[in-house]
């Protein structure tokens, strides 16, 4: 059972191997703006449904082991109310129906595209963590990922 303070502010699953390309993402992860969860591939992401709920999917095209799209309806029948937006880096998705998600986004992906796809801003759902007076960052990986880890580290120290 989550607490009010977890359940105000969102939980937002990066599915992609470049996790370099989230720094922004990390950010507000570290401000506890968001909680953010990074997998590279569709196995891990599906793992981490059965165990989470989540707010906002963010799918690349192109992960280790299957495809964005092959993902995304995976998860269509999981997600619940959570939202699923591919992600765009070579120009080649151009409307979010032709691939059953509910928004394409491209690089960089900021607190406001979060906003616009949970289509209620954030600042709103994080009042009740801001009232309580803490501040905890929150980015998990899966065990056994030494080199995302690094990754991340790097991207919350730069």
């Amino acid at each position: 059972m989550s607490t009010p303070i977890e359940a105000a502010v969102p939980n937002v699953v990066v599915v992609d191997p470049r996790f370099e390309a989230y720094k922004q993402l990390a950010d507000s992860a570290r401000l506890g703006r968001i909680n953010l969860h990074i997998r590279s591939s569709g196995a891990e992401a599906i793992k981490l449904a059965r165990r989470r709920t989540v707010d906002a999917w963010l799918i690349a095209a192109d992960l280790d082991d299957m495809s964005g799209h092959d993902l995304v309806e995976l998860l269509r029948s999981r997600a619940g109310d959570a939202k699923l937006a591919m992600v765009e880096t070579d120009g080649s998705l151009h409307r979010a129906a032709e691939i059953d998600a509910d928004a394409v986004l491209t690089h960089p992906i900021t607190l406001r595209d979060l906003e616009e796809l949970l289509g209620l801003p954030v600042e709103e759902r994080s009042k009740v963590f801001a009232a309580s007076g803490m501040a905890r960052a929150f980015v998990t990986l899966p065990v056994g990922v030494g080199a995302a880890a690094v990754s991340i580290a790097v991207l919350l120290l730069g």
